[in-house]
């Protein structure tokens, strides 16, 4: 028996990132709010809403606030793409969230509340997801446990890249991912975020980002469906 009392707020950015997840759940409510729609239901015998969040880091910061303290989610977790930057990562390999951290951040911001750089993610969720990943046969690359950065904005040059690599040196760079930790960590939530890379954010990237989409996404909800069936 899953155990229902805790329910999961799962967020993606984009439709396809949920695609799956949303094919699959068995549906009971759905709620408009925030320009999204909730879905709340259950998903491999867990307790979950689902939503697109949206692009972008105050699209996802608002829904994850909405999803913990509107929706009463207990777990967060983020699936989606991002761009590869970290040493050997290739499209379609994973990287799991060990720690994230805003590469557009004023160093003066720092000084402020919640006063750090780095949030860090879940240790039981990494746990879980890695299991996940060393025994699936449905991952296309490889895996690891990594750095995500974010900002808002599509990585698609290597003069960008190269330079967020020299001031965070992530393993990989999205829009979401250290919105949604700064909300779950402030909340006092876990939280994990679980990227599939669809490019490598370089000069490239606009046209490996329009090929490796699909297949990334559905990559990561896959990675969560996982989660979702070995969870207690």
């Amino acid at each position: 028996m899953k155990n229902q009392t805790k329910c999961w707020g799962i967020l993606g950015a984009l439709d396809r990132e949920i695609a799956l997840l949303r094919n699959q759940m068995q549906v009971e409510s759905e709620e408009a709010c925030l320009g999204t729609t909730f879905l709340s239901g259950t998903l491999c015998g867990q307790r979950v809403v689902v939503a697109c969040c949206g692009i972008g880091k105050v699209n996802a910061a608002a829904c994850t606030t909405y999803l913990i303290y509107a929706k009463g989610c207990d777990i967060i977790v983020n699936v989606g793409i991002a761009g590869g930057v970290g040493k050997g990562l290739k499209t379609l390999d994973v990287v799991i969230s060990r720690e994230l951290c805003f590469h557009d951040q004023d160093p003066v911001m720092l000084k402020y509340f919640p006063a750090r750089q780095f949030f860090e993610a879940d240790a039981s969720l990494r746990a879980l997801c890695c299991s996940v990943c060393s025994t699936s046969s449905a991952l296309t690359g490889s895996w690891r446990e990594g750095r995500i950065a974010t900002g808002d904005r599509f990585v698609a040059d290597s003069a960008t890249r190269d330079a967020i690599v020299a001031a965070v040196a992530p393993d990989c760079v999205e829009m979401e991912g250290a919105a949604i930790a700064h909300v779950a960590t402030a909340a006092g939530k876990p939280f994990l975020v679980i990227r599939s890379m669809s490019d490598c954010a370089d000069d490239d990237a606009s046209t490996t980002y329009d090929n490796f989409l699909e297949r990334a996404a559905d990559q990561s909800a896959g990675i969560i469906l996982g989660m979702l069936q070995h969870a207690d």
